[in-house]
């Protein structure tokens, strides 16, 4: 009986295991991720440092994070489309300069900006 017990236990946990190394949900390190750093990196030159646009910004046409009707009719996943996408001519796509984690990373830092 103690022998069946056993073989039971580690059969579900080798199941498990397989379960969770084999399923398609990445196991993130997203809290790791400082998003400020990437922000201040990537994006200040033309949002500004407090989510305001620069006088090259604005030249862009860049969004003022701050503006609280923008922030209330912008849901995240736009926020991660327009990042990864960019605006032709406006805004370069970060799709191939960061990560999926990065870029998730930085919504966040986005909706913290207020007026």
């Amino acid at each position: 009986m103690k022998n069946k017990y056993l073989l039971t236990t580690a059969l579900f946990s080798v199941a498990f295991g397989a379960c969770t190394f084999f399923s398609e949900t990445p196991v993130s390190k997203a809290a790791d991720i400082d998003g400020m750093k990437i922000y201040l990196k990537h994006c200040k030159t033309c949002h500004g440092a407090d989510g305001n646009p620069t006088d090259l910004g604005t030249g862009l046409g860049a969004r003022k994070f701050a503006d609280p009707e923008w922030q209330a009719k912008t849901n995240d996943e736009r926020i991660i489309e327009q990042i990864n996408e960019g605006t032709p001519e406006m805004m370069m796509p970060f799709k191939e300069k960061l990560t999926p984690e990065e870029i998730k990373a930085l919504v966040p830092v986005i909706r913290g900006f207020k007026e």
